[in-house]
């Protein structure tokens, strides 16, 4: 092959790379934009009549848990992005295992919306909060899928993965933050009212573990933080 064909070639593999990236990108605005739509604005009128400003006030009161649901699933969705957005500055290629473990990723996150609608709903069931939490944990699963098959070296895929502590520190997180999740999922199927309060909050859990994750391989933040910022 000459080396003008070569240079197409590269160039055409990196213009393929960004789609995968742009795709990505367009369905993580999606599902955040998709998770307000979620939240149903009050009807003008009840039985003919126009709403009056106290039953508007009680009806916005009511959406309240679905802007928790809201904040807390943007701000996961948030995270994964930044997760996502990081990987993929270590990527330089890709093949089709890539492709569909990216589209695995997406799959899950797209369900999202959906999930946040039904715990927002139905907080107080612990099926619902126990299926909001599977969603989670496959989306970090996903995560974790990606990060483990493209920091191996071997595969040509990634720079900056070859010392052997930092491609450990950047599975150990997305592995944590997935079993946490899946974990409140595994609480809830309890029933018992003290175990299905910690099910919900069991996701606090997530920043303690990737903090001491973060001083145990203190190496690795380093090299983390810099691919961030490329």
């Amino acid at each position: 092959m000459s080396h003008s064909h070569k240079d197409i070639f590269e160039d055409r593999k990196q213009f393929q790379l960004e789609r995968m990236i742009l795709f990505s990108d367009a369905v993580f605005a999606i599902a955040i934009t998709l998770l307000v739509i979620e939240i149903k604005v009050p009807a003008a009128e009840i039985k003919g009549e126009e709403l009056t400003a106290m039953q508007l006030k009680h009806m916005l009161a009511e959406l309240i848990p679905h802007f928790i649901g809201y904040l807390m699933s943007f701000a996961i969705v948030a995270t994964f992005w930044v997760i996502h957005h990081r990987v993929f500055g270590f990527i330089t290629s890709y093949n089709n295992t890539l492709i569909w473990l990216n589209m695995l990723l997406l799959c899950t996150l797209a369900v999202l919306p959906f999930s946040t609608s039904l715990v927002s709903e139905h907080g107080g069931v612990d099926f619902a909060y126990g299926w909001y939490s599977i969603n989670l944990g496959l989306i970090g699963l996903s995560s974790y899928f990606i990060i483990s098959y493209v920091s191996k070296p071997s595969r040509g895929l990634s720079i900056g993965f070859e010392d052997k502590r930092f491609r450990k520190y950047m599975r150990q997180r997305s592995f944590w933050v997935a079993f946490i999740f899946f974990l409140g999922a595994i609480l809830c199927l309890f029933h018992i009212p003290t175990i299905s309060w910690i099910a919900r909050f069991i996701f606090l859990l997530i920043f303690p573990v990737l903090r001491i994750l973060k001083v145990r391989y203190n190496k690795g933040t380093h090299k983390l933080h810099a691919a961030g910022k490329k």
